[in-house]
């Protein structure tokens, strides 16, 4: 398979997007990436990354296998996904995978949780093609938590869901103006550009663009990067044949129920029209019932 022409990788691939920022060598843009999205609440200055794969309790629990995962220099966890297509109970994976990891890292043995004190752990959800129904108007970003229902304040700060849906993100290159909003449309854009676009202002993105050149890849790299396009393609068209489907099956349904409520309606013609002693054949001339079908009613 070829590569499709561009001069720069696919982000929202699972290759593109782990070079990108799920690599040692590229920590900095991570880093960058989180705190444009955490806009001071967190202010990260270095990242460690942590194993990707969870294993369960036992052979009957589900083993969790992360994109990123790592620890700031201040002890906050940050998970980052990358989700390319719609999942049924994507939230639920959400809190299964975060709830996992707590467990996971906390401290085994003998030792008395309730005097343990849990960190903070976020989990960073990069939807590719779908977005959630119930956003606001030009909501591209949610930002969950803990919440008191009666004051509507936070309840509890060191467990957070951040969804960035790139389907709702449709921001025009002259109203990209945050970090965050370059951020995302870099990553959603990327291998369609043949230059760095002149609104893209951010230092980093220098040293990013120049990463991510299909012409700077290893032929190892290139293979895997050929191989995760092929998967994200296989993804979609399997998702895309699922909902034609779906529609054809919807329309042949309300084409039967249409020609059935055309049938019932004819039929209650005939039967006023047999009320009212018309003859038989007049009245499957107008209708287009047969005489048999009239006989009967």
């Amino acid at each position: 398979m070829l590569t499709p022409p561009g001069k720069y990788i696919d982000a929202t691939s699972d290759f593109g997007f782990k070079k990108l920022l799920g690599t040692e060598p590229n920590k900095p843009h991570l880093i960058d990436f989180l705190n444009d999205i955490f806009i001071g609440k967190h202010v990260i200055t270095d990242l460690v990354f942590l194993k990707n794969e969870h294993q369960g309790e036992d052979k009957n629990t589900a083993k969790v296998i992360l994109d990123i995962s790592c620890i700031d220099d201040q002890g906050n966890y940050f998970l980052v996904e990358l989700q390319s297509t719609d999942q049924r109970f994507f939230k639920d994976r959400c809190l299964y995978y975060s709830s996992r990891f707590i467990s996971d890292i906390a401290p085994k043995g003998a030792v008395d949780l309730w005097k343990y004190e849990l960190p903070p752990v976020y989990l960073i959800a990069v939807m590719d093609r779908f977005s959630f129904e119930d956003n606001l108007p030009g909501q591209y970003i949610r930002r969950v938590s803990l919440m008191d229902n009666e004051t509507g304040k936070e309840f509890y700060h060191k467990l957070g869901f951040i969804y960035i849906q790139l389907a709702a993100f449709e921001k025009a290159e002259e109203d990209v103006k945050t970090g965050l909003e370059q951020w995302l449309f870099i990553i959603k854009h990327l291998s369609k550009f043949v230059d760095i676009p002149s609104f893209i202002t951010k230092p980093i993105f220098k040293r990013l663009f120049k990463i991510a050149e299909v012409a700077a890849l290893t032929k190892e790299e290139r293979m895997l990067y050929e191989t995760s396009l092929k998967d994200k393609w296989d993804r979609q068209n399997q998702l895309d044949f699922a909902v034609e489907k779906a529609v054809e099956e919807e329309r042949a349904k309300a084409a039967v129920e249409i020609e059935k409520e055309r049938e019932r309606a004819q039929q209650e013609i005939a039967r006023n029209l047999k009320v009212m002693n018309f003859p038989i054949a007049e009245i499957a001339k107008a209708t287009g019932l047969s005489i048999e079908e009239i006989e009967r009613l």
